[in-house]
This record gives structure tokens, C-alpha cells and sequence, in this order.
């Protein structure tokens, strides 16, 4: 992956954003362009304004817990700069294709390059942070299955769905353990197979002795970062905010589409769609419409145009402002300093 000013981009990446634009084609085909501009021209703006604003906050949850992370790993970084360390991140996974799947090493590059303070650490702070921000989409869509199931009507559909999520929490949740607990299993796992290429190989000595002592620097800055459990606790908490801004974002979209918006169906409309944007195109953009829209037709009596118009304005309130605010937090830290990524780092 290059930043902005590199431009690099191989046939895979270029085949990626052609999937996206099919994705779009394909939902405004289907949903009747005419109508889907004519529901876009009868959003009130006012209103819209006001969801914007609210969706945007979410951002700001992810990225205190970002800064959180940052003081907890020692990592020098006023709550500006961790602001726009979080959006130039957000910017540089959500432009990227396959950018959902390993943005971290990057991000944690250039938080090492811009603060001064050694990769590993940097590394720990995002993936701990990306983690916690992971959980509240599984933990209420847990809570919503468990609250249909005891006073409503739970449907095939959504009991498979909250199995899937206890089962992701789950396995999430064990691997997180491994990584900040101080046993240490994940360190001597690799550490152990870095051993076995070092015996079976004639070359390379030094460069393995390097990997395994970085090995060791980065589990112990993990266990590091999940030692305190009253921080960790707080910190999952806070961060389930931001799903609460999104929902109440999306709910302010409906008032301004003039639908009437309904709690449980907003609840899983939120949560439940943002499973694609773990798709390979960039940001989940066109997958993360199409499944928005699909859960909307599941959940209300709308036609495929009104549901497109609800998914495009709810990504204009946390997707899109996210991405023009990055681009210009990334341009400054640019100007901060040389910000290169390693060759061997990509998204």
C-alpha cells in the first residue's frame, strides 16, 4: 500500500474497486435510479446535518480508546495528535483494498515514526485498541438476540446470527486473553518455530535472532497492555458507546427520510451490517450497501430504493466524513515528518 502522493497500485487493488463500482451498479440497476434520486432529493437537510455530527462522534470514541491504549503503553501522544494519528488510520485502511485485514502494521509504523517511540509498542497499542473496538458489535448483538428470545419474537435468522456472534466473541475473546496474558503461550509458540527454521537452516542466524528478540519485546508490551483488568474493563465499556452514537445516528437518518424509525430493527441494522465492511473491497464499500439494504427490506416494508437511500446517508454520516477528515489529518502528520512505510509492511 502507498500513501497518498505514491501512487502504486497493482491489478488486484485496481480489481477490487472495479468489484466496488459493479456492487453500486448493481443496487442502483436493481433499486430504480430515478427513485433512489428522488428519495435522496426528499431528505430534509437540517435533520440530516444533526445525524452527521452524531455519527461522526463515533469516531471520537474509537480513537480515546486509541489514546487509552497510548498511555497505558507509555506511547507520548496528546488527545490532538491521537485524534489524528486514529483518522489518518482510519483513512489509510478504509481507501485500501483487503485494508480491514492487517492495517496495523502500517498504522503502528507511522505512530512509531510520528511520536518517537519503538514499533512494537506502537503495534501493541493498535491491535489492543482494534480488538476493544471490535467487541461491542458481537456484545450487542448477543443482547438483542437474548432480548428477542425473552420478550420478543426471535426469528431463525437472527438466532443463527447470535450464535455466529457468541462464537466470534468466543474465539476473539481467547485470543485477546493469549495476547495480554502474562503466560506468555502465543510468545513461546513463536518463539518455538523460529527455533525449529533456525535449526533447519544454514543461513540467516542474525536476521532470526532479531525476529525472536523482537518475539519477546512484543509480548511483553501486550501483556503489558492488558495487565490492568479495571482498565481493560472501562475501556470495553467506553468503547460500546460508539455503536449507541451510530444507532442514534441512524435513527436521526430516518427522521430525516421521513420513515419511522423503529429501535430493534435500528439495533441490528447497525450492528449486523458492519460484518461487511470485513469484505476485501475498500472500506467494505458497495458489500456494506448491499447487506445494509438487504437487512433494511428484512426488517421494514420498503422498496430496494428507500433502503439504498438509508444505507448510502448513514455511510455519509460515519464512513465518508471519516474519510475526508483523514486524508487532512494525514496530510499534517506528513508534514510532521518523513512518514515512509516499511517495503515489507502492506495492508
Amino acid at each position: 500500500m502507498s500513501l497518498p502522493g505514491r501512487p502504486d497500485w497493482s491489478w488486484q487493488e485496481l480489481g477490487w474497486y472495479a468489484v466496488t463500482l459493479l456492487l453500486f451498479a448493481g443496487l442502483l440497476y436493481f433499486a430504480d435510479t430515478r427513485e433512489f434520486l428522488r428519495a435522496i432529493a426528499r431528505v430534509d437537510r437540517s435533520t440530516f446535518g444533526i445525524a452527521v455530527a452524531v455519527g461522526l462522534s463515533s469516531l471520537f470514541v474509537w480513537a480515546w480508546v486509541w489514546h487509552r491504549f497510548f498511555g497505558q503503553l507509555g506511547i507520548t501522544a496528546t488527545a490532538a495528535k491521537t485524534v489524528r494519528l486514529f483518522f489518518s488510520g482510519h483513512f489509510l485502511n478504509s481507501i485500501t483494498p483487503l485494508g480491514q485485514f492487517g492495517g496495523e502494521p502500517v498504522m503502528a509504523y507511522i505512530i512509531a515514526d510520528t511520536t518517537d517511540t519503538e514499533y512494537e509498542g506502537a503495534l501493541a497499542a493498535v491491535v489492543s485498541s482494534d480488538m476493544v473496538n471490535a467487541v461491542p458489535f458481537f456484545t450487542f448483538t448477543i443482547g438483542g438476540v437474548v432480548y428477542l428470545y425473552l420478550f420478543g419474537s426471535l426469528h431463525g435468522f437472527l438466532f443463527d446470527v447470535g450464535w455466529i456472534a457468541l462464537l466470534i466473541l468466543l474465539v476473539g475473546g481467547g485470543l485477546a486473553y493469549l495476547l495480554w496474558s502474562p503466560d506468555g503461550t502465543l510468545g513461546r509458540a513463536a518463539l518455538g518455530l523460529l527455533s525449529a527454521i533456525e535449526r533447519r537452516v544454514s543461513w540467516g542466524e542474525g536476521v532470526l535472532q532479531s525476529l525472536q528478540d523482537r518475539v519477546r519485546r512484543t509480548e511483553a508490551l501486550f501483556e503489558r497492555a492488558g495487565r490492568d483488568r479495571t482498565f481493560l474493563l472501562t475501556t470495553i465499556a467506553g468503547s460500546h458507546l460508539a455503536i449507541v452514537a451510530q444507532i442514534i445516528s441512524l435513527y436521526v437518518v430516518f427522521l430525516a427520510m421521513d420513515l419511522e424509525p423503529t429501535f430493534v430493527p435500528l439495533y441490528f441494522i447497525v450492528n449486523l451490517s458492519t460484518i461487511a465492511t470485513l469484505s476485501p473491497t475498500p472500506g467494505g464499500s458497495g458489500t456494506y450497501e448491499a447487506a445494509f439494504s438487504w437487512l433494511m427490506t428484512l426488517f421494514y416494508s420498503v422498496d430496494l430504493a428507500t433502503a439504498l437511500t438509508a444505507a448510502v446517508l448513514f455511510r455519509l454520516t460515519t464512513y465518508w466524513p471519516g474519510l475526508l477528515v483523514g486524508f487532512l489529518t494525514l496530510l499534517t502528520l506528513d508534514r510532521e515528518g518523513d512518514v515512509e512505510p516499511p517495503q515489507d509492511a502492506e495492508l
